[in-house]
């Protein structure tokens, strides 16, 4: 099994799940700033040049952050990484949901990468702003519904939390410092004393 996946990119969250699951894989970095997910070899693993992607045993690939996560709790059992009935998995799907389809992709992307949603390249810089904004926005949002939790879910971890950890670290990016964060900076120092995150750090080169 192989992981391709960009040092700290969202990818990081399945990153850390293959860790914590005790998952045998070969993780293949993937060089974004160099263009490598536009080639030719990486295309025919991904047609939707993005990571992260996971090449399975079986010969498939399977797509897209929340959907790996998924398939890692639901094929690890014993890791614990599942929530143990139908409203856990639903609440840890829309968690999932939310930091994948707003604030990574209708926020930091819009950040890092303003320029894709303007028709004109004068416009980019106030776009940026406004994405910088409505970010800072969705972590406060994140901020409130930590309060009083252990994890995403609760005293229990899960598939959700690993890439609520990745938008922390990323927060900075927003102008927001998990120093004015009590409860997602709590939960940032639980994640960062798992053996599993630590792993991940070390294999990703990443502080």
């Amino acid at each position: 099994m192989k992981l391709f996946y960009s040092p700290g990119a969202c990818s990081l969250a399945c990153h850390i799940l293959l860790h914590e699951a005790g998952a045998k894989h070969d993780a293949v970095p993937v060089a974004l700033k160099d263009g490598a997910q536009f080639k030719p070899d990486f295309l025919a693993i991904n047609p939707k040049s993005k990571v992260p992607a996971l090449a399975r045993d079986d010969g498939s690939v399977l797509t897209e952050m929340p959907a790996i996560s998924y398939w890692i709790a639901a094929t690890y059992p014993q890791a614990g990484l599942m929530p143990k009935d139908a409203e856990g998995v639903t609440r840890a799907l829309e968690w999932l949901n939310w930091m994948s389809g707003t604030v990574h992709n209708g926020g930091f992307t819009r950040i890092a990468r303003a320029e894709r949603f303007v028709g004109d390249p004068a416009h980019a810089a106030a776009a940026q702003e406004k994405a910088k904004a409505d970010t800072a926005k969705y972590i406060d949002q994140m901020e409130e519904r930590m309060q009083g939790r252990q994890y995403a879910l609760g005293a229990d971890y899960s598939f959700a939390d690993p890439m609520l950890y990745v938008l922390c670290r990323w927060a900075p990016r927003a102008g927001k410092s998990l120093d004015a964060l009590p409860a997602l900076a709590a939960f940032n120092a639980r994640m960062e004393a798992r053996p599993a995150v630590q792993a991940t750090l070390k294999a990703e080169g990443l502080t």
